[in-house]
């Protein structure tokens, strides 16, 4: 039964393995959005800012890094133009906002499309197109899981000559 059991983990695990290696790998050859990238550098031209307002319920996530507690707070925002309400999200990293407002910028043409930091936005857009982080993790992944199903067969032939 042990034999049986070791088989459906090494067989989950590559195949686990070989979705985070095409995940990555596409991530990379996709690059950034081109369309995201020249919204946010038309909203940054623009610099059309808005004051929204937070809206009282958040989202509070708290990740271990190297045991140590992080904290990040997801709100909800609302802004109105021309008696059209309009929503996004935006998280904070370190503290609770002192404030229940926020400037947002907004996309003249679809104020659908906002944010609170576009140059953050369209620097890590950018970073897409120009970072082999993607790949590196994909190859990774797929080496991971090469090895472990090598060590599969591996495994099985020793059984099998004993």
């Amino acid at each position: 039964m042990s034999k049986f059991i070791d088989k459906i983990l090494g067989i989950i695990v590559v195949i686990i393995c070989i979705t985070l290696c095409k995940t990555c790998t596409s991530d990379y050859l996709k690059g950034g959005d081109n369309k995201a990238i020249s919204n946010y550098e038309k909203m940054i031209f623009e610099n059309s800012k808005i004051t929204a307002q937070l809206y009282p319920n958040y989202k509070e996530i708290t990740i271990k890094v190297m045991k140590i507690p992080m904290k990040t707070y997801q709100f909800r925002y609302h802004f109105d133009i021309n008696g059209i309400k309009y929503e996004g999200q935006h998280s904070f990293l370190t503290e609770l906002p002192k404030s229940n407002s926020l400037d947002v910028f907004y996309l003249k043409d679809d104020p659908n499309f906002n944010c609170v930091d576009p140059n953050e936005q369209l620097s890590n857009e950018k970073e897409k197109n120009s970072s082999n982080k993607n790949l590196y993790w994909g190859i990774g992944w797929g080496v991971f899981g090469l090895f472990t199903l090598i060590g599969m067969f591996i495994k099985d032939n020793e059984k099998k000559e004993e």
